[in-house]
Order: structure tokens, then sequence, then C-alpha cells
């Protein structure tokens, strides 16, 4: 909880230091993602195999992701089609000046990755039946 949290920072004894605390509510955080033009995701394996699960909510919500490169990432984000990968802070730095130079009159580059990301969208059923109902129906026998 945030208490937890706030206390864990009080005990620290940082005396230079000012941190603030922000808490969402889970039934607010779609709202908040739906609200956003673009989102930015730091997230790094540390393994190179798993993914943010961060980027499938903006994903969720049409939004396009600007998401630091490392092994697998691509699996999730396509570059310059549902976001775009960066390698380094200069990398993040101009590309954020790239897509938002000119917002909010041009946001064509936005909007390309918008419509990639619907249409890229797959549903849970769709997924199940490509890719875990014929492993279930060669595992078990037939009634």
């Amino acid at each position: 909880t945030k208490a937890h949290y706030e206390a864990l920072i009080a005990k620290a004894g940082l005396e230079a230091v000012q941190i603030r605390t922000a808490w969402l509510a889970a039934e607010d955080y779609p709202l908040l993602l739906g609200a956003a033009d673009l989102g930015v995701s730091l997230h790094y394996s540390s393994s190179g195999l798993d993914l943010p699960m961060k980027v499938v909510d903006m994903f969720g919500c049409g939004l396009p992701v600007l998401s630091i490169e490392y092994a697998c990432i691509s699996e999730l984000v396509t570059h310059n089609k549902t976001g775009i990968l960066f390698a380094d802070a200069r990398g993040l730095a101009q590309h954020t000046f790239d897509l938002v130079r000119r917002f909010p009159g041009d946001q064509e580059k936005l909007e390309r990755m918008r419509g990639a990301i619907v249409a890229e969208s797959k549903k849970w059923e769709d997924e199940w039946r490509q890719c875990a109902l014929p492993l279930f129906r060669a595992l078990l026998p037939n009634p």
C-alpha cells in the first residue's frame, strides 16, 4: 500500500532528497493510459527473456510506446509500427522530440502507430484457438 512505501521512505533518513508519492486506484489505471498520447517503457530484462506487462497495458489502450531495446522486446514492440525502440537516453530524447515537436497539430506518426496497434491486437480466444487448442487436441484422446 501507499502507506507502506511512505513508511520505508521515511525510515531511509534522506536529508537532501524529497520524494513525492502518487497512488493510482486500479480502476483509474486504464483511464490514465487512455488519456495519454504516448507511453514510455524503461523496463529492461536482465535475463533478456521477459516482456513488460506495462507495454501490454498500453497497447490494450491503443497507446504507442517508446521502449528501451533489449533482446526480446521486438516480440512485443514492432519498431516504427506499434512503437519505437531506443538504446539510450539520447535516443529516447530524440524520438520523443520527433514525435511531439508539432503536437498537437501533426500526429500522423502517432496515429499510424495507434492504427497498427488496433490492427495487430490479438484476442485471447483467437490466440487460444490458434496456439493452445491444437496442442490439447494432439495430447488428449478423442471423446
